[in-house]
């Protein structure tokens, strides 16, 4: 049993017990700090968008399992858990969603948990687990560790405890392997600024007048007059639709600016500042969340930025973990593997779709129908691939060269010089590398011809 054992285990030590539950403080530079929550950081538009367009994107992509032999040829196999994580992981969640809450739990914790329910060894039903409700307590003994995951259910009244490989453990930067730590609490600081700055915004717009001034009075005010001046300010020149007004003073009254303004504050380039800032924390390229930041000559160019370095590294992140958690060892040794279908995320526009298809139908990598296929165009009855005959054919088992124009078949260890052109074209075998060219035959009649150039004549 090892260190699995009930021996073993009292003397183990407890290292760490982890909950997603709760907000992340950090002090905050307008504010005064506070807890970063999931609801609050749902609050900023910048996240908001910036989860949406991670999340949906890879809960859009299929997840396929293949299988590659020996030789390198890779099949997909049809299997119940593709349907599983595609169309119906459970009766009432569909697979789009749970990939999606999947990949937000990723990004904003750093992990994300989804039992597996299984008949034997069948894969029956996924379930995710809210990460809110998720504690985890990791064990060591020496260099080795191991965990449990502890579910908590009304109200924290029930508990389902579970072990890793009951489990579909996402990770992001771990150490254990169990647990890590997402957005929200290695860049609090960053989400409240963005926080501070929406709210501050919407107080300007809220009262108005701004608390850009101060009123002086000539003599000293009793705190009813100090009420009833505020009173009075607030129902005059308070709020957005009475902004602009003549501000009349009485008698005694005096108003003095002070430089709190939103211009000299230099509040838009701030924001502009924390856009940029978020979109690098998501790994984000910035024109996908401000169309003004646009770099990118393409938009082919911009998906394949949003590909490699954001979407890229969390598909290779669930593929690893799908891998780790549904696949036998036996099926791991025959070499299968779940891998995403990221085509659609390199859709271009239609111009560059069909270029590309005539390029690659031109060079022979795909058939007419192929192509056609890509452009989603119905099939011909005869399909061809297009192979000019100015090229040379060469079979790698056989080691030979087929010239389609010339009608030969070469060794290229062994050339032979050309043969004398023939009056007849090359037959269909002549082309095939995988047959040897047909010798020149003479006809009967030909023999016969010649027979009688070789007899004498008599004189």
């Amino acid at each position: 049993m090892g260190i699995f054992s009930r021996k073993n285990k009292q003397k183990e030590d407890r290292s760490m017990q982890y909950s997603y539950g709760g907000g992340y403080s950090i002090t905050s530079y307008f504010g005064d700090g506070g807890p970063i929550t999931e609801e609050e950081a749902m609050r900023i538009p910048t996240v908001v968008s910036a989860l949406e367009l991670i999340t949906s994107s890879i809960a859009s992509l299929p997840i396929y399992l293949y299988k590659e032999d020996r030789k390198g040829a890779v099949i997909k196999i049809p299997d119940n858990r593709v349907s599983l994580l595609n169309d119906e992981p459970n009766d009432l969640i569909n697979g789009y969603n749970m990939k999606k809450r999947m990949v937000k739990d990723y990004l904003l914790y750093g992990a994300s948990y989804i039992k597996i329910e299984k008949i034997r060894n069948e894969v029956t039903n996924f379930y995710p687990l809210p990460i809110k409700y998720i504690s985890v307590t990791t064990y060591s003994q020496g260099y080795k560790k191991w965990a449990t995951i502890n579910y908590f259910y009304n109200n924290k009244t029930g508990t389902y405890e579970f072990t890793p490989d009951e489990l579909i453990i996402l990770t992001r930067d771990s150490e254990d392997g169990v647990t890590s730590s997402g957005i929200l609490q290695n860049n609090s600081k960053l989400l409240r600024l963005a926080l501070d700055e929406i709210e501050y915004s919407n107080g300007i717009l809220k009262n108005g007048a701004l608390p850009i001034g101060v009123l002086k009075a000539t003599s000293r005010l009793s705190q009813k007059a100090i009420d009833n001046l505020r009173s009075s300010w607030e129902n005059l020149y308070s709020g957005p639709k009475k902004a602009g007004k003549t501000i009349i003073l009485e008698e005694g009254l005096d108003y003095n600016p002070i430089s709190m303004k939103p211009s000299e504050m230099d509040l838009t380039n701030s924001k502009k500042n924390t856009v940029s800032e978020i979109a690098r924390v998501f790994n984000i390229p910035e024109s996908m969340l401000n169309s003004s930041a646009n770099k990118y000559a393409s938009n082919e160019q911009n998906n394949l930025y949003f590909l490699q370095y954001c979407v890229g590294p969390i598909i290779s992140a669930i593929e690893s973990a799908l891998n780790k958690s549904l696949l036998l060892e036996t099926e791991k040794e025959q070499g299968y593997y779940f891998r995403f279908d990221v085509s659609e995320l390199l859709r271009t526009t239609e111009k560059e779709k069909i270029d590309a298809t005539v390029s690659a139908v031109k060079g022979g990598l795909i058939s007419l129908n192929e192509g056609r296929s890509r452009i989603d165009m119905p099939e011909i009855k005869d399909d061809f691939f297009m192979w000019g005959l100015g090229q040379i054919f060469y079979n790698p088992k056989t080691g030979k060269m087929t010239i389609p124009n010339m009608g030969e078949t070469i060794d290229p260890n062994n050339p032979q010089p050309s043969a004398q052109k023939q009056n007849h074209s090359p037959t269909p075998s002549n082309l095939d590398p995988n047959k040897p060219p047909i010798e020149n035959e003479q006809t009967s009649e030909d023999k016969d011809d010649s027979k009688i150039k070789d007899e004498p004549v008599d004189q």
